[in-house]
């Protein structure tokens, strides 16, 4: 009898366990520890909870509303964490041979994009309404219609929520395979206008004017690989009263596309690698009254011109060719005379070639840069570019520092223009400096500073050191850093060997007389080590 009542109350005492097990304690917690509790998980966490239940998801969604989220969705590390994920689950040989099989790639693949797609469309849903600080969603875009219906679905989420910052970025099909024949994707054919949008980066797409309605708060636009149909960039700064900041990089742009009448109160452009449909150039004719930095880098030069650039800070003119005509000349020394407010130019070595081939074969400039007040010239030292540096010195009266960053020597090539080659280039180098007449004002009333660095002891980089000490007349320091070597010295000779050759250079530096007697010479091993002064 005692066995069995026993025997009752530890059944009792089993079913009150079970019963104790079952409950859902957490649900029943206070709605401000749940919240807490959410807070501390990661977005992919969040995205599970929220398929426990329906009460579940409702916190999520709460919790998602009042904190703001920050979203990566990037597919093709989706991808590659399916695949790595599947072959550990899968630890044998049977994987890895049916791994190297294409077939069995190409589904692992299209298991993984599939499984993106489903968690990028729960992701959204449960962001609908919600603030969001950045949105950024890389996508290996291949052109199919499955792929471009979900992608126009998710591109207007991105438009019509509330989206501070957001990255689209659609190049990475590359890296599933050869896309030499895959058209970028096009965005859809309607007037999007955000709400909070502040910072718009497109990467690999066609956009057309028609996309952008007015866009209140955007203040920074990103464009990489895009092609921009039916647009110029007036007609965008109409759409974004507060837009300080572009950058176009490799961009396709209409044939007129930075031509524009009214004022741009743009602060920042770069126009980086871009062309048009026909040309690798474009003509740029745009007024900036607000614009502090400009750096256009490319293939060639149009003529162009930029008026009321009162304010800039800072230009920066890249042109990456080898061949050149006077036209080239012609159309860079407009572009300069529009930056004569410019406080610091920089310039690399064709740009230094061309600059005095014009058909004025100028000395100086017509108007001078009276603002700047460091002029940085990347360059070989070579024949060709003497002329230009002169020009350039001529031309900036108020000149404060100059900086020469010396590198490989890289002549323009006239052959293919036999008539443009220009008769300025007919002199001995050797005595280039030392038959200088016109004076250079900066020389006498205002350079203080010069730095140069990659210097390797040539007669032209010799004779520049030497030119600048003779005639700068108010100069206070002049730093000149050696060139790297590129070799490690292996043993004790070399050491030495490369010790003998900086000390011999820098004490024949040193010697060099000067016309500011309190100018201070300082010669560098490399940046910042090894000084060496007087």
């Amino acid at each position: 009898m005692e066995s069995s009542s026993n025997s009752s109350n530890m059944g009792r005492q089993r079913r009150s366990g079970n019963s104790s097990e079952g409950v859902d304690y957490i649900s029943h917690l206070p709605e401000a520890i749940m919240l807490y509790i959410l807070s501390l998980l990661p977005i992919k966490d969040l995205m599970v909870v929220s398929l426990l239940s329906r009460l579940w998801k409702s916190m999520v969604v709460n919790h998602l509303s009042i904190v703001p989220s920050s979203l990566n969705l990037d597919e093709f590390e989706a991808i590659t964490s399916f695949i790595t994920e599947t072959a550990q689950r899968h630890q044998c040989s049977d994987f890895h041979s049916l791994y190297g099989s294409p077939e069995y790639l190409t589904n692992l693949i299209n298991a993984a994009r599939s499984q993106y797609m489903d968690y990028v469309n729960r992701t959204l849903m449960l962001h609908t309404g919600c603030t969001i600080n950045k949105l950024e969603l890389s996508f290996c875009y291949d052109g199919s219609d499955m792929y471009t219906g979900r992608l126009t679905r998710w591109v207007h989420f991105a438009f019509t929520n509330k989206i501070k910052s957001l990255d689209f970025d659609f190049s990475k099909a590359e890296m599933l395979g050869p896309t030499d024949f895959l058209e970028p994707y096009e965005l859809p054919n309607r007037t999007f206008s955000p709400r909070m949008l502040r910072k718009l980066t497109l990467t690999y797409c066609k956009l057309r004017g028609i996309n952008f309605g007015i866009m209140w708060y955007l203040k920074k636009l990103s464009l990489r690989q895009v092609t921009i149909l039916e647009c110029s960039i007036g007609q965008l700064a109409s759409k974004c009263p507060v837009l300080e900041d572009v950058s176009l990089e490799q961009c396709v742009i209409p044939n007129e596309f930075m031509v524009s009448e009214p004022d741009i109160m743009f602060k920042r452009l770069s126009l980086i690698d871009c062309k048009t449909e026909e040309w690798p150039m474009f003509s740029i004719q745009i007024s900036t009254p607000e614009l502090l930095i400009l750096t256009v880098v490319g293939k060639y030069l149009m003529a162009s011109s930029i008026r009321n650039a009162v304010q800039l800070l800072n230009v920066t003119i890249d042109i990456e060719q080898v061949y050149a005509d006077h036209v080239q000349g012609d159309a860079l020394g407009s572009l300069l005379i529009g930056l004569d407010h410019c406080k610091t130019l920089t310039l690399t070595t064709w740009c230094i070639q061309v600059l005095p081939t014009g058909e004025d074969f100028l000395e100086q400039l017509p108007n001078p840069l009276q603002d700047l007040l460091h002029l940085k010239l990347i360059l070989g030292l070579g024949k060709q570019e003497l002329p230009g540096i002169a020009c350039l010195i001529r031309s900036c009266p108020n000149l404060e520092i100059l900086t020469l960053t010396v590198e490989e020597s890289i002549d323009v090539d006239w052959a293919e223009f036999q008539e443009d080659i220009p008769d300025i280039l007919d002199f001995e180098e050797y005595s280039y400096w030392d038959l200088q007449e016109l004076p250079f004002d900066c020389m006498e009333n205002s350079l203080r500073q010069v730095k140069i660095t990659g210097f390797t002891g040539k007669s032209n980089e010799i004779q520049m050191v030497k030119f600048l000490l003779e005639n700068a007349e108010v100069l206070e320091k002049m730093e000149i850093f050696l060139a790297e070597t590129g070799m490690i010295p292996s043993n004790r000779t070399e050491r030495y060997v490369n010790g003998m050759w900086y000390q011999d250079n820098s004490h024949y530096l040193l010697t060099f007389p000067r016309v500011a007697p309190e100018a201070h010479v300082a010669v560098f091993k490399n940046l910042g080590l090894d000084m060496r002064c007087h």
